[in-house]
């Protein structure tokens, strides 16, 4: 095998959550591009409809299913119409994440309801997808967790997001040393600024706006595109990672 066609995931089947939009949408439109099947899973059935099209136009196998992946019922029966659709599964992007009404929450005051819907959201989702795939990954495959850079920084207002993107960092050192037997690689994704329509409803800023604010405060000039994010995801999901585990790589233009 070349060098070049180590990053092929020709054969591969790939599940990509909170894939309807963003972040998701960008890898799961790549994983197409190199030759993968994706399933994409997002609450809404629109979304998902939208992107499994994108990826049929790539050629490639596109199954869109709406789930909440806070709904700790639907994963393994996502996982298991996946197998049985496509046959098999090899790659798992835990994506879904955020903040579910958009709004900042200091430490001081956030209500304990809250704190446990962000760790929910933020880490037990992610938790939850990655053993429940490594448990329908009959030949290998490849975990990769997105989180983000406020893992590694004080970050008034999402402290709670900050601190489950930090544990996902520990439990997919774990999980990579637990898994590492079934031939599974188990690594992280850290996006830095990256102007999705959450973060734009986060922020309450149209786009040119948070351009103007943000892109200043990337020491490359520039905030990050989905796109950014899909070509490492492609690497750790692809042969040429076959050997490279339980690792974060920020992905956010020197922040």
């Amino acid at each position: 095998m070349g060098m070049h066609e180590q990053f092929r995931l020709d054969g591969q089947v790939a599940v990509v959550t909170g894939g309807g939009r963003g972040i998701g949408r960008g890898i799961a439109l790549a994983f197409a591009e190199c030759g993968a099947d994706v399933a994409v899973i997002a609450r809404r059935q629109e979304d998902v409809d939208t992107v499994a099209a994108e990826i049929a136009e790539r050629g490639q196998r596109g199954l869109g299913i709406s789930a909440d992946v806070l709904d700790f019922t639907a994963i393994p029966k996502v996982l298991d119409q996946v197998v049985a659709e496509f046959g098999r599964l090899d790659i798992m992007v835990n994506n879904a994440g955020g903040n579910l009404d958009r709004k900042m929450h200091g430490l001081p005051d956030i209500e304990l309801e809250k704190f446990d819907e962000q760790l929910a959201l933020n880490m037990k989702t992610k938790f939850w997808g990655a053993q429940q795939a490594a448990k329908r990954m009959t030949d290998g495959g490849s975990i990769i967790n997105i989180i983000s850079v406020a893992a590694h920084s004080p970050s008034p207002g999402f402290g709670v997001y900050s601190a489950a993107n930090m544990g996902m960092i520990s439990m997919t050192r774990t999980l990579s040393v637990e898994l590492a037997p079934q031939k599974i690689t188990v690594n992280c994704i850290a996006p830095g600024i990256i102007i999705t329509e959450m973060f734009r409803e986060t922020m309450q800023m149209d786009e040119d706006q948070a351009h103007q604010a943000f892109d200043v405060q990337v020491p490359m000039g520039r905030t990050g595109t989905p796109e950014d994010c899909a070509a490492a995801a492609v690497f750790f999901a692809s042969p040429a990672a076959r050997w490279t585990t339980g690792q974060f790589i920020d992905v956010a233009g020197g922040q």
